[in-house]
């Protein structure tokens, strides 16, 4: 379970979902659903499932502007007057942390006979609020901060229309300009990129309003006539939020024994541009049961686990369709085989926080390879900061409610430790976020990782690999990763090199695989004599460290045992493993069963026991004073007595131990 204390979370980590799931409705959807609903002549419906809070934060500022709502359980009544408000009272209205509702709502003030002054949190207070094209239909309206809120607002009823050309690939810019043509005498023609989201004209040719889109190569003209009759919304069951359904996607195809449907989804194609570049880093994603609802389309979407994804190149017109989706997407490449490159994120920068600052800056908290290159992020996996026993703290965000999700997706999907503060900024967009995770969760398919250190020849491997068998191969695995050092040996012994050349060595981790591993040759006397020289390198070291955790975290089954001199303390310390041992036994103890293993081997010869006992003197001490990554026992690890003849003790010990792991969860 997650660590929730205050307004702070720890979320639960390695976990995966399964199920079906309708989630809360779309929120810009939801917005604008309301906005038009109070503009429209007659009464609304709309139904909104758990809305979150910039839903209501548009909900009551109609009620500001004398609109009347009328709420049972899920259903909004709206009994709406037609264009233009008419309020004679002065209105002070907070938009709260809701830019689309500030965007889309100012120009109809502007346009109607009201006195106001719009305000907002201090997250809404330092975003530039982007309206000052609006002065071009006579709007009287004046930031008291240059372009920042709070915004003074003379109203004027009779505003003309204009010709208004947007360079920004922004769709709350492109919205209110159409709005402010709506609310204008003449017609409007805006010029805009033709990339952005399109909620705003869909609702708008739905309800029969006069406006007109023109697509051209790389812009689209809009053509909207103003103070025409807007019919109201009958019966309008607003579909579930493709942009809080990404961070479940993103969950789902991430963890192994993944699969959920998320349903009645928005399927407009420029909300689903994260869903494009998922399938293009070869995510199993689909869609059924499409329909086309409101002017939108609408369905269900499938995701689940996909292996070996790859890392894709964001272009720059590709950044307005996954605008909301990019924090979740970093993280998602984080787990990618190769590099991603996002370019031209600027816009990022003026969404709640500035979330290319926050999400570069944070996830080089967390220990990530992430470059940032003026705008743009490249992502190159993780790194072994990753791995430390740290406990990152993401804050001071701005109570940017897709930061908050993006790093508790991070941590769920991996074994990182993660402190999250503000988390209750979830309601803004996902305001039963933890309770919908916590419904879909698959505790079936927690994998429980065993890390078992101890000096050579303590019967590890012996132990390890009964446990296996009392498990089952299908459920458990063992693997053993001083057979890599092993491995390496062999590679340097077989080519004559009188020199331990580390490039050679290390261009040969790229081909090792788990049958190579199982040579009979890696346990000869030669390579045991020469291990613990190339093991205590240091170059060495730290590039075996993501070859052993990639077989580590990819290995198919749900236990496994890994063994080890390190595996405790450096390769999966702290949160990332499990249960933490050490095996332990006398070193006469196992030179007398290393000589008896030996001398039943055919083709090793002049077998001496003493000669035995000092190469593992020698080499414990090799592993415990080597200043890399020594042999030690860790302070969380149980101590496992293997000096015993009876080798049953520590399996059934060891074997306890899992079964209590497993009943956790």
């Amino acid at each position: 379970m997650a660590i929730k204390k205050s307004n702070k979370i720890i979320p639960e980590n390695n976990i995966s979902i399964k199920g079906s799931v309708e989630l809360s409705s779309d929120k810009s959807l939801s917005i604008r659903s309301i906005i038009f609903s109070s503009i429209g002549f007659g009464i609304s419906k709309i139904i909104i499932n758990n809305p979150g809070e910039d839903a209501k934060t548009a909900i009551q500022a109609i009620k500001d502007l004398g609109v009347k709502v009328e709420k049972k359980n899920n259903l909004y009544t709206v009994y709406g007057l037609g264009i233009g408000y008419d309020n004679k009272k002065f209105i002070k209205i907070s938009f709260n942390n809701s830019g689309t509702t500030l965007r889309l709502l100012t120009p109809l003030i502007a346009g109607s006979k009201i006195q106001a002054t719009i305000t907002g949190d201090k997250s809404l207070s330092k975003r530039p609020y982007r309206l000052e094209f609006l002065k071009q239909f006579l709007m009287n309206l004046k930031p008291t901060r240059k372009k920042y809120l709070p915004i003074q607002i003379n109203g004027n009823e009779q505003c003309v229309q204009s010709k208004v050309k947007i360079t920004k690939p922004s769709a709350q810019m492109v919205s209110a300009a159409t709005i402010a043509g709506m609310v204008s005498y003449g017609e409007t023609e805006i010029e805009a990129p033709n990339n952005v989201r399109d909620h705003t004209t869909r609702i708008l040719r739905y309800l029969d309003y006069p406006i007109k889109v023109q697509n051209r190569k790389n812009k689209q003209i809009i053509n909207v006539k103003g103070r025409q009759l807007l019919k109201p919304l009958q019966n309008y069951i607003i579909p579930s939020d493709p942009s809080s359904s990404a961070f479940l996607i993103a969950i789902a195809i991430l963890t192994k024994g993944s699969k959920i449907k998320i349903k009645n989804v928005c399927l407009n194609p420029y909300r689903i541009g994260f869903i494009k570049v998922l399938k293009k880093m070869g995510a199993k994603i689909s869609f059924s049961n499409q329909k086309n609802y409101f002017g939108e389309p609408v369905g269900d979407i499938t995701a689940s686990y996909s292996q070996n994804l790859k890392g894709i190149t964001i272009k720059p017109n590709e950044v307005a369709s996954i605008i909301d989706e990019i924090p979740i997407l970093l993280i998602v490449a984080l787990f990618c085989k190769s590099k991603s490159t996002f370019n031209n994120l600027t816009e990022l920068k003026f969404k709640e926080s500035d979330r290319l600052r926050v999400m570069y800056e944070n996830l080089i908290l967390c220990g990530t390879n992430v470059t940032r290159v003026k705008d743009n992020l490249i992502v190159n996996g993780i790194n072994n900061k990753f791995y430390s026993g740290e406990v990152p703290i993401i804050k001071d965000y701005s109570k940017d409610h897709r930061i908050c999700m993006a790093f508790f997706c991070l941590a769920a999907v991996s074994r990182k430790k993660i402190q999250i503060n503000d988390f209750d900024s979830v309601n803004v967009s996902f305001p039963n976020f933890l309770q919908t995770i916590n419904d879909l969760k698959n505790n079936k398919a927690k994998k429980i990782l065993v890390a078992a250190d101890g000096p050579v020849a303590c019967g590890k491997t012996s132990i390890l690999k009964k446990i296996v068998k009392k498990f089952g191969s299908k459920r458990a695995a063992f693997l053993d990763s001083g057979l890599l050092y092993r491995y390496l040996t062999l590679v340097h012994l077989q080519s004559k090199k009188k020199k331990i050349n580390t490039n050679f060595l290390v261009k040969h981790l790229k081909k090792v695989s788990i049958s190579k591993l199982q040579n009979p040759k890696l346990h000869s006397i030669a390579v045991s004599n020469k291990v613990s020289e190339i093991a205590k390198i240091k170059i060495i070291r730290q590039q075996l460290l993501p070859v052993q955790r990639d077989l580590i975290f990819n290995c198919p089954q749900q236990i496994v045992l890994v063994g080890g001199r390190d595996i405790a303390s450096t390769v999966i310390p702290n949160s990332f493993s499990d249960i933490k041992l050490y095996i332990d036994c006398d070193v006469k103890v196992r030179a007398k069963r290393r000589f008896l293993e030996l001398k039943k081997k055919k083709n090793e010869k002049n077998i001496n026991y003493q000669e035995i006992l000092k190469a593992l003197k020698a080499r414990d001490l090799a592993d415990s004073t080597r200043a890399i990554s020594p042999l030690k026992k860790t302070k969380d690890s149980i101590l496992i007595d293997n000096s015993f003849n009876d080798i049953s003790r520590p399996i059934n010990k060891i074997s306890l131990l899992i079964e209590r792991e497993i009943k956790k969860h």
